[in-house]
C-alpha cells in the first residue's frame, strides 16, 4: 500500500487538487446560484397586482409625494388590511399582508399607495396603473379610471424640464380649466404606428427626405448612430415632463410633453391638437 502511495503521489496529489477545485466550483455555483434566486424573488415584489390595479415598489421619497408629513416607514401607517399576496420562496409559497395607508384612508383618498409585510419589513408601493387600461386606451377612459370628470377634480400641475428640475406648478383654476380642455382633445391613443408616423413627420418637416431616417413597417429607423442622435436632439428640443395630481390623492406622474412630433404620453401616445403650455 505504501508502494502504490509512493509511486502514485503525483497522480492522486492531482486528483485531490482536482477534487477540491471541483468542490470550490460546486460552492461558488450554489453561492451564485442562491444569489440569482434570491435575486429572482426579490424581483417578483418590484411589481404587484391588486383588485385590478398595477403597483410598483416605491422609496419613502415617492411616498412623500403622496404624504409629505412621513419621515419613516412604520406600522403607523399601516390601516385596513386589504387581503393578502402570495409568492415563491426558496421555502415554498409564501403569504404577504396588504395594508391600506391609513392616512390617505382617513383622509377619503384613493389608494395611491399600499404597504405590505414581507419577512417583517413593510414594503411601500405606488399605483402604477390599471389592468383594464392595458393596450391603447382613448384619454377618456384614462380620466375616467382617475377620477377626472371636472376642471375641479385638479389640484395641480406640474412641469419639468427634461433633466428633470421643475419649471413650474400650475394651481389657478382657469389655468387649470384650460389645461383640462386640452387635455380631453387629445383623445384616441396613436398606436404604435401612428407614433412613428408623427416623429418621421416632423423630422422631414425639419431637415427633409435626406435619407438619415426612414419609415419601414410601422417603425422609424435611422441610417446610423449620428442620424439617431441628431434625430432624437430634435425630437426632444422642448421636451417637459408632466404631473398631474388629483384632489381624490391619485396622480398621473411622469407624462411626456413633446411638442416637435406633437405627443403627449400619458398611459399611451396622443397627438396635440393644441399647444398646452
Amino acid at each position: 500500500m505504501k508502494a502504490f502511495l509512493k509511486k502514485n503521489k503525483f497522480v492522486l496529489l492531482a486528483a485531490a487538487g482536482i477534487l477540491l477545485l471541483g468542490c470550490g466550483w460546486m460552492l461558488l455555483w450554489q453561492h451564485l446560484g442562491h444569489q440569482v434566486s434570491r435575486a429572482a424573488y426579490d424581483a417578483a415584489y418590484e411589481q404587484i397586482a391588486f383588485d385590478g390595479a398595477y403597483y410598483a415598489q416605491c422609496d419613502t421619497e415617492t411616498v412623500q409625494l403622496y404624504l409629505p408629513e412621513v419621515t419613516e416607514i412604520s406600522r403607523k401607517l399601516c390601516g385596513e388590511q386589504l387581503g393578502s399576496l402570495s409568492f415563491p420562496s426558496e421555502n415554498g409559497t409564501v403569504s404577504c399582508p396588504l395594508y391600506a395607508c391609513k392616512p390617505l384612508e382617513d383622509a377619503g383618498k384613493k389608494r395611491a399607495v399600499l404597504l405590505m409585510e414581507r419577512e417583517g419589513k413593510l414594503l411601500t408601493y405606488e399605483l402604477s396603473g390599471f389592468q383594464y387600461l392595458d393596450g391603447e386606451p382613448d384619454i377618456w377612459a384614462v380620466c375616467a379610471s382617475y377620477g377626472i370628470g371636472y376642471p375641479e377634480d385638479f389640484a395641480s400641475v406640474t412641469l419639468y424640464d427634461k433633466e428633470g428640475s421643475e419649471l413650474e406648478t400650475i394651481t389657478d383654476p382657469d389655468a387649470l380649466s384650460d389645461f383640462y380642455d386640452k387635455f380631453l382633445k387629445l383623445g384616441e391613443d396613436l398606436g404604435d404606428a401612428g407614433t412613428a408616423q408623427a416623429y418621421y413627420d416632423a423630422y422631414i418637416r425639419k431637415f427633409g427626405k435626406n435619407g438619415k431616417l426612414r419609415l419601414e413597417d410601422g417603425t422609424v429607423k435611422a441610417a446610423d448612430d449620428a442620424a439617431y442622435q441628431e434625430a432624437m436632439e430634435y425630437w426632444t428640443e422642448d421636451l417637459r415632463t408632466v404631473t398631474i395630481r388629483m384632489k381624490n390623492g391619485l396622480m398621473l406622474r411622469n407624462c411626456i410633453y413633446a411638442p416637435v412630433p406633437g405627443i403627449f404620453s400619458v398611459y399611451g401616445d396622443y397627438a396635440i391638437t393644441e399647444p398646452f403650455f
